[in-house]
């Protein structure tokens, strides 16, 4: 249900920072990178970028990290990025944190990349705070701890990153270096899932459901697995299928229950296809039919298992041994 998540991204800035580049053309390069047209961009950003501008070096580094308008080059990119890095551009100091730190284009140095990204984040930058943090959770480059990950989310998700607010609810949640603080996790987690945080709405579901540091809430619940749901996240899917199934906080629905759990089974959830399964068997809210009974039950037996799945491959064994 909850991971941490670690997930990075090059960003491609169109802020607007005072340089030598006239504002007009400033203005003109940022519209070209947001409306795709590659080619101009690149041919508004490399002259000044040449000329020593920092926001303009940073572009075009990011453009050639993504082989926009040039072909892709990372020894390019590292080398524009490292000129707008040496005159402060945080962006710029914030991307080569990440090559080094991923090993694109660089041979893979986790100390340089925390020198990189703590440049930026002393520059406020959230994206370098938030990875600094997941560098300190997974003891790269760094002794591991947690106080210090905490340290470094809590700066990211003040500023309202919402990967670092929903890793600092996975951490009160869970008790990861912090005392279980079911009123802390529900906290940040609101504050992840009130910008779209998929997984954030998913377990505030979850703790409505289960009544875990809340008072139970079906209907709650309901409403935050449709938030996640609606973007697609399969557990929510899966779980909103299950309270139709079994009519929690809802009239019972096996019309509603399938269609949710469909969407899931699409996605390869073991446990939403073992429930399709069951469905078939037994003529629940669809005509009887063992064939597509078995057939279910196979996409969620061929599943490897692993934690999360583990007792939905399970049955679905047990079943088709059962049709034999």
């Amino acid at each position: 249900m909850k991971k941490l998540l670690l997930g990075v991204c090059l960003l491609l800035s169109a802020s607007l920072a005072l340089a030598q580049m006239p504002e007009e053309t400033r203005r003109e390069a940022a519209q070209a990178i947001l409306q795709g047209n590659d080619t101009q961009a690149v041919q508004l950003l490399r002259p000044w970028a040449e000329r020593g501008d920092a926001w303009a070096q940073y572009s075009l580094g990011v453009m050639y990290y993504r082989g926009r308008g040039v072909a892709q080059n990372d020894a390019q990119a590292r080398e524009w990025l490292e000129k707008a890095a040496a005159q402060g551009n945080a962006n710029a100091q914030f991307s080569l944190g990440l090559m080094y730190k991923n090993g694109r284009g660089v041979a893979q140095n986790y100390a340089q990349a925390r020198e990189w990204l703590e440049k930026a984040a002393a520059q406020g930058l959230a994206e370098a705070q938030f990875n600094l943090g997941v560098m300190h959770k997974n003891g790269q480059g760094v002794a591991q701890g947690y106080a210090q990950a905490r340290e470094w989310w809590e700066k990211a998700a003040a500023q309202g990153d919402a990967q670092a607010q929903y890793n600092l609810g996975v951490m009160y949640h869970d008790g990861y270096g912090v005392a279980q603080d079911y009123a802390q996790a529900r906290e940040w987690w609101e504050k992840a899932a009130a910008q779209g945080h998929a997984e954030a709405q998913h377990n505030l579901g979850v703790m409505y459901h289960d009544g875990h540091g809340v008072a139970q809430d079906y209907a709650k619940a309901q409403d935050w697995f449709e938030k996640a749901a609606a973007q697609g996240f399969v557990e929510a899917q899966t779980n909103l299928g299950v309270m139709y199934y079994r009519g929690r906080g809802v009239a019972r629905d096996y019309a509603k229950a399938r269609e949710w759990w469909e969407k899931a089974a699409a996605q390869g959830n073991a446990g939403a296809q073992s429930n399709l399964g069951v469905m078939y068997e037994y003529g629940q809210g669809v005509a009887q039919n063992d064939a597509k009974a078995r057939e279910w039950f196979e996409k969620a037996a061929a599943q490897t298992k692993n934690a999360e799945n583990a007792e939905a491959v399970r049955k679905a064994r047990q079943a088709l041994e059962k049709m034999r």
